[in-house]
């Protein structure tokens, strides 16, 4: 069975900094793109999935270069909506070094995703799809985006397909008070319900230990799957009663942005082909691994790869 899934985000223009610069004593940015939704189609078509892409984009020179950017993976971008309003978000990183902080600065305010209007999404795609993801960021974006993602989840419902959702929480865009009150009845219409270990706490309000943490989401939210991530003390979930792990891999970070999309990619792939919680944790835990080490918003992976850290827990030359 090959997997199939439909994301549903915003994707900006990225910059970012070159060899630990400064962004005020750069003289040149690398370009490229990022966004959560499209960061998990294009993981999950890498690994050999079905993978589509739904946003709203500026039909500008910036809003084509996205769009390629994500169509090369094997993406289906057929169903976004264009429009000559608006604009197109961008994003700037500045790398840092222990103890100076990477910082990102957002300037996504009154971008084309936004301002969508929550109908003029073609939902009935959903009908040829396994699952539907987004994400709390999206939630976040406006209240348009709000209602778009309801609307989502409604329709992904009514086709029996599976509603997988990251709380993917940021400081930049809301408070944890305004977050909660936002996702809480969303959670509720979740199917795997994917959250790192500091949302659960900060975001959802959830204390204790992982078992504990991750037993209280299942019972209060009642989903398929609850996949809780630990940062470099792996991942676990929650099925059925039983809990699962997954050991994290020795990493060197080169650029962690995107890491935990590469993580929901792997899970929500490997469960929609087998349903097996145990392997689809460890195909997450090595996508998110993998993630660390490649510049750059997008996974750019073969599933042979994957397979082959899998096995064998490599880290060093091949030759």
């Amino acid at each position: 069975m090959t997997p199939s899934a439909v994301s549903f985000g915003e994707t900006m223009i990225r910059f970012s900094t070159k060899n630990f610069e400064r962004i005020e004593q750069a003289k040149e940015l690398a370009i490229g793109i990022g966004g959560t939704e499209s960061n998990f189609a294009i993981a999950f078509a890498r690994l050999g999935g079905k993978a589509a892409w739904i946003s709203k984009l500026t039909n500008n020179p910036l809003g084509r270069f996205i769009v390629n950017k994500i169509r090369e993976h094997g993406v289906d971008v057929s169903h976004i909506i264009w429009t000559d309003k608006y604009r197109v978000g961008l994003y700037f990183i500045e790398f840092g070094k222990k103890p100076r902080p990477t910082q990102v600065i957002y300037d996504r305010k009154n971008s084309a995703i936004a301002n969508i209007e929550p109908n003029e999404v073609n939902w009935e795609v959903l009908k040829d799809y396994d699952a539907f993801h987004t994400t709390g960021i999206t939630v976040a974006l406006s209240e348009n985006c709000k209602k778009a993602v309801e609307i989502g989840i409604s329709k992904a419902k009514e086709f029996g397909t599976k509603v997988s959702f990251d709380v993917n929480y940021r400081s930049k865009l809301w408070s944890p008070e305004e977050a909660l009150k936002a996702l809480d009845p969303i959670l509720r219409n979740v199917d795997i319900l994917l959250v790192t270990k500091d949302d659960v706490k900060n975001v959802l309000k959830v204390q204790g230990t992982y078992e504990e943490m991750i037993t209280k989401l299942d019972e209060k939210y009642n989903p398929e799957v609850v996949v809780l991530t630990l940062g470099s003390e792996g991942a676990m979930a929650l099925k059925d009663g039983k809990i699962y792990r997954a050991e994290p891999y020795e990493l060197e970070v080169v650029d962690r942005i995107g890491a935990g999309d590469a993580f929901d990619a792997g899970f929500v792939y490997e469960y929609l082909r087998t349903g097996n919680v145990e392997r689809a944790l460890n195909l997450g835990v090595a996508m998110a691994a993998f993630a660390h080490t490649i510049p750059g918003d997008p996974m750019f992976i073969t599933k042979d790869e994957i397979e082959f850290i899998i096995k064998q827990r490599v880290h060093d030359v091949m030759r």
